[in-house]
């Protein structure tokens, strides 16, 4: 992300001379978007934490947090050209309808990771899925 933002910097001041608002559109446009993805590399800036009680993602340092009992499902999914970690809600889960429908409408999921960490979608839905098992096989041990 942050060569390709670069290589369309350099073209947007390449053609600043003769064509300006192009030029100036593709300066501030993939300036912006190579400063977000060398923010994401920062360390602690990305990342996915399981534990016993569920999931942490921290995506730009912010962090949004998904109990085991709030998912129904995970499996790996498509979006545009890049393979992710589809999870559904729970029946009953608080939060927007609407966005999950328009989630389930492009993917198929109701929402999805925003990254897979270096593995595959593939293996690390099914490591999720292994996570989530064990959770529901504890609590009906417990009950």
């Amino acid at each position: 992300m942050v060569a390709i933002s670069a290589v369309f910097v350099w073209i947007g001041l390449r053609i600043m001379g003769t064509h300006p608002l192009i030029g100036w559109s593709s300066l501030v446009f993939f300036g912006l978007c190579g400063g977000l993805a060398v923010l994401n590399l920062l360390p602690g800036a990305s990342c996915l934490v399981l534990d016993e009680d569920g999931f942490e993602i921290v995506s730009l340092f912010r962090r949004s947090r998904v109990r085991w009992t709030e998912v129904a499902r995970f499996g790996e999914t498509r979006v545009g050209l890049h393979r992710l970690v589809g999870f559904d809600f729970v029946d009953g889960h608080a939060g927007s309808d609407r966005l999950r429908r328009v989630n389930r409408n492009l993917s198929g999921f109701q929402a999805a990771l925003p990254d897979t960490y270096g593995l595959s979608a593939r293996d690390l839905a099914a490591r999720m899925d292994v996570r989530l098992a064990a959770h529901r096989a504890d609590a009906a041990w417990r009950a």
